[in-house]
């Protein structure tokens, strides 16, 4: 008797279950991109099979219909056009033809016939073009016969408007592509609409005629809505705040994004009338048609769908209803609305996916995003507001550590990057959840510039890039230390992107804050980063770039001032340094001339490079490797316990 209360006792006071190794968080998902075809009679995905990435076409009972090895490739979009036939849009890093040492982010659609059980690669059996280097316009069945629309410009030699593609000014992205319709069965590729140095974008009906196109003239920012000679729309702007999102409820319509009278809205332009469908709304996405593209709603903060059709709505309504209560999402839908695939996460969710059958009135379990995450082992998080030194409310993401008591924790500061318009949502993060795991309070602050907020806070970013932006960022790890939460003490932070910019001048252009920082891609010399964009992409369409960063912007702060690289020198914390060898969007240069910088200074410095790598960290490989050496530098100078 004894003996058996003495283990009673021990299995009583028994250690919690360890967390999962860091590589669970940093495998890319097992499941996403998941989307419904036209009439719901097949799903398709992205993820893992015996760890390596297929792209699956299935049935709703889930018996694969067809499968198609991804490699390499990173698959960026999925867009079913009928039942037989989806394109997969995915991406690779190349190098430019005039530049050897810069690469750019390429993409290419792949054309899967079911029927056929064929995947081919748009344009790619045409020796008139580029297999690389285009974009997907619209994709329809037009009478009966599948058909992609996209841009895309012929090999050099060939007359585009008034340049020759073997000048400099006719490249990939900077030459004057016009658009194609391709026949998905026979490959037969037509021209439809010829491009200019202005075209920013066509609009195509369900017909496959051109319902409008806009233009855009860097010389004086004015941006114009066609449709063939006549004039929709003019708006005028110092940096771009209007875009063509295609075709609007009805054929003869068309979709405009407008912010430039400071209100963030969607209006429908046609011949006669311009209406306002939404104003002042986080329309997060526009809901189209499965198999006409015309817009039948939008879906509101990421969660919420709203339809203009009530019977619809009532549908979507019916289907979500036993998730309430939950973080949940709708994904996607069919033409009927009979079928919804529905995302979660939470508490004891890393995120899963069901597929909800109205006509059985059943939801089912499709897949896992992170089956390696425990559900016990998911830490809790959520809205975290404080207000900044100058009365800004900042609406941050936590995440706690699971089974914490939310007190007096280590601290991992996360900010999110962009900095204008994105922003980070209060759901399953990998990389928050990661070192959440390890024991740290995870920030994730909303500075002013995120989206998510409104048009004004998103403008408010403006020339704050060094400045209210990071002060933002600061004033979150002193609002945890006066709610008792985290030990402002026991701080480190850790960005991507800008982010990774944040934690450079976290440690540089301000000081006194961190125990250590990680930048990951980050831009360690903001001028120097501007004259790369301005290289690539021409002095004016770099106008929003230079307002983002202050240059000219009366009061803001000099270059030099906040460049972490020209300040090297007053590093006060160890820094980590991550960049992937292929980033298009910061080149690999930022992080090497600021660990030459830190060096030169005797700060302590790391400096890994991910080989093969984008700005995004798309490769489950890479990312697992960048999240263990994140993790393991933070547990080194910030150790949790």
């Amino acid at each position: 008797m004894g003996a058996a209360l003495c283990a009673c006792l021990v299995a009583g006071v028994a250690a919690a279950a360890p967390p999962p190794p860091i590589e669970a968080y940093g495998r890319l998902p097992a499941i996403e991109n998941l989307s419904l075809s036209p009439s719901g009679k097949y799903m398709v995905s992205f993820g893992d099979v015996d760890g390596k990435r297929y792209v699956l076409v299935r049935t709703l009972d889930g018996a694969v219909r067809m499968s198609v090895a991804a490699g390499n490739a990173k698959v960026r979009s999925i867009d079913w056009v009928d039942d037989d036939h989806v394109l997969l849009t995915a991406s690779t890093a190349q190098s430019f033809w005039w530049d050897y040492e810069d690469k750019g982010e390429f993409f290419f659609t792949f054309n899967v016939n079911i029927a056929k059980q064929t995947a081919d690669v748009l344009f790619d059996k045409d020796v008139r073009f580029f297999a690389a280097g285009y974009g997907l316009e619209a994709a329809y069945s037009i009478d009966g016969e599948p058909y992609a629309f996209a841009w895309n410009t012929p090999r050099e030699g060939t007359a585009v408007g008034s340049r020759l593609q073997n000048k400099f000014t006719a490249t990939y992205t900077r030459g004057f592509p016009d658009l194609w319709r391709i026949n998905l069965d026979t490959n037969e590729i037509t021209k439809v609409a010829s491009g200019t140095e202005f075209i920013r974008g066509w609009a195509i009906d369900p017909n496959g005629a051109v319902s409008g196109f806009a233009n855009y003239y860097v010389h004086d920012f004015s941006w114009d809505l066609f449709r063939g000679d006549k004039e929709l729309l003019s708006r005028r702007s110092p940096r771009p705040m209007t875009s063509l999102a295609g075709i609007g409820r009805a054929a003869g319509a068309l979709l405009v994004h407008d912010q430039t009278d400071g209100v963030d809205k969607w209006i429908e332009v046609s011949d006669v009338a311009i209406q306002t469908l939404w104003s002042g709304k986080n329309v997060t996405e526009v809901l189209r048609d499965p198999a006409t593209g015309l817009v039948i709603g939008a879906d509101i903060d990421n969660h919420r769908y709203e339809l203009f059709d009530p019977r619809l709505q009532a549908r979507v309504d019916a289907a979500i209803k036993p998730f309430a209560g939950m973080n949940h999402s709708v994904v996607s839908i069919d033409t009927a609305v009979d079928h919804l695939i529905v995302h979660t996460d939470g508490p004891r969710d890393p995120g899963t996916y069901y597929l909800v059958d109205l006509t059985t009135h059943r939801a089912d379990i499709i897949d896992t995003a992170y089956p390696d995450v425990p559900a016990d082992q998911v830490g809790e998080f959520r809205l975290f507001e404080y207000k900044a030194s100058d009365g800004q409310v900042i609406k941050a993401v936590l995440t706690l550590p699971p089974g914490s008591n939310g007190k007096n924790l280590p601290v991992v500061v996360l900010p999110h990057g962009g900095p204008i318009g994105p922003y980070d949502l209060v759901h399953f993060d990998w990389l928050a959840q990661a070192f959440a795991s390890r024991g740290y309070a995870v920030l994730q602050p909303n500075y002013r510039g995120s989206g998510g907020q409104g048009l004004a806070f998103e403008n408010a970013g403006y020339g704050e890039w060094g400045r209210g932006m990071i002060n933002d960022i600061a004033d979150g790890l002193k609002a945890l230390g006066e709610q008792g939460i985290g030990d402002p003490k026991r701080a480190c932070i850790v960005g991507f992107s800008y982010g990774g910019y944040a934690a450079l001048a976290g440690v540089t252009v301000q000081q006194g804050l961190y125990r250590c920082a990680v930048s990951g891609s980050g831009v360690a010399d903001p001028a120097q980063q501007l004259k790369w964009w301005e290289d690539l992409q021409g002095y004016d369409a770099t106008a929003s770039a230079r307002q983002m960063m202050g240059v000219g912007v009366a009061g803001a702060p000099s270059l030099e001032s906040i460049s972490p690289l020209k300040l090297a020198s007053r590093a006060d914390a160890p820094i980590l340094l991550i960049h992937g060898t292929d980033d298009s969007v910061v080149p690999i240069l930022q992080s090497q001339e600021m660990d030459a910088a830190l060096r030169a200074a005797g700060k302590p410095v790391e400096f890994l490079v991910t080989k093969n790598e984008d700005h995004w960290l798309s490769s489950s490989a890479t990312r697992a490797e960048t999240l263990k050496a994140a993790v393991a530098f933070v547990q080194k100078y910030n150790p949790a316990d």
